[in-house]
């Protein structure tokens, strides 16, 4: 039984996120990649209020996503730096036409990609971080 429990655990996926404006990074995922809130709360510290932001994502449950405030300057200096890779995360989603219809003419929008077997779109989240989406045809 134990072995199954630790399955579970070992088999989600959890992203922390620099973030400087939750409710805009909270907006965008819930509108746009289909991400529904799991926490949202205010904790006070001694050195003052602290947001904690988790998402999960609509399809797998088990990705899910904790926007964090930079605890220092160097921190803050790195949101929306890509680290070494291309992409923060990649996701199969649903509809990616629709998506790119309403996104394309947005900050948000970097590239589209249709080919005989699937739709590929790649976008900016509001910090900078590049998000892979595709759709199997």
């Amino acid at each position: 039984m134990e072995n199954n429990k630790n399955a579970h655990i070992l088999g989600s996926i959890n992203i922390q996120i620099l973030c400087l404006n939750f409710d805009e990074a909270k907006k965008f995922y819930i509108n746009n990649l289909g991400f529904f809130v799991t926490m949202d709360s205010i904790t006070q510290f001694d050195s003052g209020p602290s947001r904690r932001l988790t998402m999960a994502h609509n399809y797998n449950k088990k990705f899910s996503i904790e926007f964090m405030h930079p605890s220092s300057t160097e921190q803050a200096t790195r949101i929306g730096a890509k680290g070494g890779t291309i992409n923060l995360f990649t996701l199969p989603a649903r509809n990616i036409d629709a998506l790119k219809e309403r996104l394309e003419k947005t900050a948000f929008f970097i590239d589209y990609v249709e080919v005989p077997y699937a739709s590929f779109l790649n976008l900016e989240d509001p910090m900078g971080n590049n998000i892979f989406l595709y759709e199997p045809c």
